[in-house]
């Protein structure tokens, strides 16, 4: 059965949690380490899942990761993702910062920690983070507990079926005015499309030259039947209940992304787009665990958009 964490906290979201814990198994890596090393995930994880100390304590080098994510049915690629989702994410989001933007929305935020990871070198920046109610209440119990909320990052509780997460981001002092980066890393998936498409309204609303628009597209299901998984990413969600609800193959996302009023200024996915980004991160495909002709459906498109 494809391996998903068991939380400790009611409502947490155990996708979230495995997320966590690919951060964590991947810094067992030296080469991806060097890459990607979050210094957040690991205590998360211990703290955060039931079983976070066992996986933990097994996993003492990469050998024994891959034999985890082999004996848990978790396709090595998805643990090596975390490399270009979160090297993606960050090194975009900071291109953008660079460029004028002055305030950082992740949308499902889940337990990432890329509001922990910029805490230092750029504390000056406002990091608001989003999510359900239960997991980011978990979250901040987590992240106060094991190492303090900065004082830049604030967390804010948001159903998107049900509430307007522009006037919760603004009762936090958000400003709809300024350049932003928006960040929806595997989240939107399990938004129904009527509220994804509100959650564009909203970012489009923000007319700020310097704003862009960094997320995902999902298309597991190609993915898998490419790949002939036994449990695929999205089944195993849904077994947990927490099911992927919006799927767009990569070869919609330039259609869908203007009928939402974006211009695509980047799209990664499939082999070709992968091992391009993983060279522009000193990586090659002889670094990669799995076989690089397992991205041509890859699973998750990474892109980076611009209000229209």
């Amino acid at each position: 059965m494809f391996y998903v964490p068991q939380s400790s906290f009611p409502g947490l979201s155990r996708t979230a949690l495995g997320v966590c814990a690919f951060c964590a198994l991947v810094n067992r890596n030296p080469t991806y380490r060097r890459v990607f090393y979050d210094p957040f995930a690991e205590q998360l994880f211990r703290n955060g899942s039931v079983d976070g100390p066992e996986v933990l304590d097994q996993a003492t080098d990469w050998d024994a990761v891959l034999k985890f994510a082999d004996d848990r049915s978790v396709a090595r690629r998805l643990v090596a993702s975390v490399l270009w989702r979160k090297t993606f994410m960050q090194s975009r989001a900071l291109t953008a910062i660079k460029n004028g933007a002055r305030q950082i929305v992740v949308l499902g935020a889940g337990l990432d920690t890329l509001g922990l990871r910029l805490s230092n070198g750029h504390s000056h920046i406002p990091v608001f983070e989003v999510d359900r109610p239960e997991t980011i209440e978990a979250k901040r119990s987590l992240v106060s507990a094991n190492f303090g909320v900065p004082p830049n990052v604030q967390y804010t509780a948001v159903d998107f079926s049900r509430e307007a997460t522009l006037e919760k981001l603004q009762s936090l002092g958000y400003d709809h005015e300024m350049g932003t980066v928006f960040i929806a890393e595997v989240s939107l998936e399990y938004v129904a499309p009527p509220e994804v498409a509100d959650v564009y309204a909203m970012i489009r609303s923000n007319g700020a030259k310097e704003t862009r628009f960094l997320t995902t597209y999902a298309s597991t299901a190609a993915a898998s039947q490419a790949q002939q998984e036994v449990d695929s990413i999205g089944k195993a969600v849904a077994g947990v209940g927490e099911p992927f609800r919006f799927n767009i193959s990569p070869d919609e996302v330039g259609t869908y992304a203007t009928q939402q009023g974006f211009s695509v200024l980047e799209h990664i996915f499939g082999r070709k787009g992968t091992e391009s980004y993983l060279a522009e991160l000193g990586l090659g495909p002889e670094t990669m665990d799995f076989q690089m002709n397992a991205l041509d459906a890859s699973s998750f498109s990474l892109v980076r958009l611009r209000p229209a």
